[in-house]
């Protein structure tokens, strides 16, 4: 083994040194403003006149490689306190997209201008900052080619039109982005330009578009000299009140609560490099309603994080994949136990599902040498369950949550040709008898000298603590493959361990596996015949059990998606598995497996032209399994209207039957005698989802959005079996009907309104009025029409919640400027 691995890096070492450079890169030179800038979109200032002029873009898209069709012309100037980027952007009359969007909410149909700056020049981490042509922000930290746009950065920009150009004016300041504190700076840049009406975005410095990491391709920025990292010191002081309709309560409660909050964030310098962040008091009854499922996999579901904070500066904390911030403030860790503590006659009055998070802190930045460190603290306060006894009225309380303190700490070191290493610790601290937890996990990637082969690898352990045992686990992978170039290939092992369990901090959907997966992939970046672009992979992934070391199955993919000069995009796929199945986790019970024959199946998408004012997605999946009834069958379709520049409307239908789907039957679940076989029923699943997004952008500082969904899904048992040991099933007979309904059926509604008003009255400094309507039931009845079971459920019991949320932006070094002018005066 030891001689194959040599065999691989010799190789490695090998490529690495003889593959040829990139393009030299482009270089542009800043100069010194001697006059006052006024940010207005004109650059008529003595300062830009005598600035230095670049053009000459190329495309990424559709005709990677070409010149651009449109002649852009850019500048750069600086002064003591910030850094300006002048952009002229010629298009013919009429060519120029003025639809108006939110800030950070670009689509396809927004033209604009952006910059990317790395101010470390390390290749791989930047801040980029986009203009509309309707003058809308968008800004972002980058890590090689994942953006993360949850941030609002603090700089000024403007847009002025004319018949034959768009000009636009950025001022950014200096405490908007960070670095190095010596006399000459030397930077990387890069300009792109998006033009919707032909789908072409181009760049200042080449940028090839199978080269995963825009960063490394920026350009380099010079002549900036003598600036200093200014103070970093930003508060956003909050209130919020809520006025909520809480339905059905008791006869000594209110059906309308009232509720009143206030907090601070807070941003920190350290230096130039570090920023601290500390959120006070934080308030997120305002996030976006999570989209709410049906579970009847022995999987938990996973759902986006949607709370600002935990959005922000946390692409260094997520890198190795081990925090899920979800977990900090989230759904209580013994919520089980307001069930398990019941006594005679006792029934449960509020079981919450969510934890208080007192305060939450995150220090995180990058040194001169490369080394990332980011640190994470939260802490979360108790959570109890109230229980009442029906006869006596008495009520009790149970804890379902202790105090807890939540820890995360990454190093991350910069290594040469965009390589890097990667050290990640999660602690979490639990007060009284609930166990605590770490995990600490190691990730490498190693890139040869042009970035086209590499070499991966990573490893964790977990460990809990109990009040008398321990339990340990460990994961570890390795991979390489070449990541450039028109053909790509990638071979990966990955091994998780029966015990390993990252989820006190992480997530992670099961454990217990063995994994080698291989895959090609061949791409087309320059139109040919009657296409723009072409992508197609094959992947084929072996599985088995970590402990025991038993096989779970063989499985290949095939999948191609291509967009034609007309940009209409198509999709197409083949999914199907070699072997019969055995799964060893549908069984929820240790000891058995359940064989599902192997299966063959497909699907294949549209997406029409989003620049058209009407366009439309639509997809279809079909998988069978051999020898058996079950089948899996889904469509969606998707039309979207752009009404005018400001009206946005995107309506989604969503539908999945699941045809004789054998599976265990969740009716069952802490019913079953641990001594007996696992249960299994034959069901038919009907899922069908409805989502309305609308979105009315007023002008460039504030919009409406209005989002509703309503999702319904209907289990229909049909027969019942046992699991036995040898993974088959066997028929028994259970009764299933009580006053004349199948008991065991189950019908599931999910319907939520959210509705927004926000408007930003000043650079971070926002108002949002939000209501919001949530609607849960589940029952028995699956015999209804949609229509019916629609009505049935907007007359249950509904929670209704109105809500203003105020948030002022105070910058340090503004209060100190005023202060100064008082003092001068």
């Amino acid at each position: 083994m030891k001689n194959y691995l040599l065999v691989i890096l010799l190789l490695f070492h090998f490529v690495s040194f003889n593959q040829k450079k990139n393009e030299a890169k482009k270089i542009i030179d800043a100069t010194r403003s001697a006059n006052d800038i006024k940010v207005d979109g004109l650059l008529n200032e003595d300062s830009w006149k005598v600035s230095r002029t670049k053009s000459a873009f190329t495309q990424i898209t559709p005709d990677a490689g070409a010149a651009s069709t449109e002649k852009t012309e850019v500048r750069v100037i600086y002064d003591d306190e910030a850094i300006y980027i002048g952009a002229v952007c010629y298009s013919k009359p009429g060519n120029v997209s003025r639809v108006l969007s939110q800030r950070d909410q670009y689509n396809s149909n927004t033209d604009y201008f952006s910059v990317l700056l790395d101010t470390y020049q390390d290749e791989l981490n930047g801040f980029v900052f986009s203009v509309s042509t309707e003058g809308v922000q968008y800004d972002a930290k980058i890590y090689a080619s994942d953006y993360n746009s949850k941030l609002n950065m603090i700089w000024y920009s403007e847009v002025t039109h004319s018949d034959s150009s768009y000009t636009v004016e950025m001022k950014i300041p200096y405490s908007a982005i960070r670095f190095a504190k010596k006399d000459i700076q030397s930077w990387g840049i890069n300009f792109t330009r998006y033009i919707s009406l032909t789908r072409e975005e181009s760049t200042w410095n080449v940028v090839r578009p199978d080269l995963d990491n825009v960063v490394t391709q920026a350009g380099t920025l010079r002549g900036i000299e003598n600036i200093t990292p200014p103070p970093r010191l930003f508060f956003s002081p909050y209130l919020s009140a809520y006025v909520e309709h809480f339905p059905n309560q008791g006869d000594d409660d209110s059906d309308i609560g009232f509720d009143f909050n206030g907090g601070m964030d807070l941003k920190y310098g350290i230096n130039e490099a570090f920023t601290l962040d500390m959120v006070l008091i934080p308030d997120f009854g305002q996030v976006v309603t999570d989209n709410v499922v049906l579970n009847l996999s022995p999987f938990e579901v996973f759902f986006d994080e949607n709370r600002p904070f935990f959005n922000e500066g946390t692409e260094l904390f997520e890198k190795t994949g081990h925090f899920y911030s979800r977990r900090v403030g989230g759904r209580p860790i013994n919520s089980y136990k307001a069930v398990s503590s019941l006594k005679e006659n006792e029934v449960i009055i509020s079981n919450p599902n969510k934890t208080p998070l007192y305060n939450a802190t995150k220090v995180s930045g990058r040194n001169k040498k490369g080394l990332g460190i980011g640190v994470f603290n939260g802490l979360s306060g108790q959570q109890f369950a109230t229980l009442e006894d029906t006869i006596s009225r008495e009520k009790r309380e149970v804890e379902t949550a202790p105090l807890s303190n939540y820890n995360l700490i990454v190093l991350d070191q910069n290594l040469k040709n965009n390589s890097s290493i990667t050290f990640t610790n999660t602690n979490v601290w639990r007060s009284g008898e609930t166990y605590d937890a770490n995990v600490s996990a190691l990730q490498t990637k190693l890139n040869s000298f042009d970035n086209t082969y590499y070499i991966s690898a990573n490893t964790a352990l977990s460990q809990q603590y109990y009040s008398t045992s321990q339990k340990f686990g460990h994961t570890l992978g390795v991979g390489i493959g070449k990541q450039t170039g028109n053909f790509r290939y990638n071979v990966d092992y990955l091994e998780q361990s029966d015990t390993y369990d990252p989820n006190d901090m992480g997530f992670l959907f099961n454990n217990n596996k063995r994994n080698i997966s291989a895959s090609l992939r061949y791409n087309i970046f320059k139109p040919f015949w009657k296409l723009n672009s072409l992508s197609a992979t094959f992947t084929n992934t072996y599985s088995r059990l970590y402990n025991p070391n038993e096989y779970v199955n063989t499985t290949y993919n095939f999948s191609t998606w291509i967009t034609n000069r007309k940009f209409h995009s198509f999709s197409f796929n083949i999914d199907g598995s070699y072997t019969e199945i055995n799964d060893f986790f549908e069984p929820r019970t240790p000891g058995y497996y359940f064989k599902i024959p192997r299966y063959i199946g497909g699907g294949a998408s549209i997406s029409s032209n989003y620049q058209k004012p009407f366009a439309l997605d639509a997809g279809l999946n079909i998988y069978d399994y051999v020898g058996i009834e079950w089948m899996d069958f889904g469509y969606r379709i998707s039309p979207r209207f752009r009404l005018g520049n400001k009206v946005f409307l995107v309506y989604r239908f969503e539908q999945s039957l699941n045809l004789k789907q054998e599976g265990y039957a969740i009716p069952f679940v802490g019913q079953q005698p641990a001594n007996e076989n696992p249960i299994f029923g034959k069901r038919d699943v009907r899922t069908t989802t409805n989502t309305i997004d609308l979105n009315y952008t007023i002008n460039n500082k504030s919009g409406i959005t209005f989002r509703l969904r309503h999702y319904w899904s209907r289990v229909k048992y049909q027969d019942f079996f046992e699991l036995n040991l040898n993974g088959e099933l066997e028929p028994i007979d259970i009764p299933t009907m009580e006053n004349g309904i199948h008991k065991y059926n189950t019908s599931f509604n999910a319907f939520s309104i959210d509705m927004v008003y926000r408007w930003i009255f000043s650079p971070a400094s926002e108002i949002n009025i939000v209501w919001k309507n949530n609607i849960f039931t589940e029952d028995s009845e699956t015999n209804i029409a949609y229509l019916q079971n629609l009505q049935q459920t907007l007359r249950t019991d509904q929670l209704n919640s109105i809500s203003i949320r105020i948030v002022y932006f105070i910058d340090y070094l503004n209060i100190k400027k005023w202060v100064n002018k008082k003092r001068d005066k």
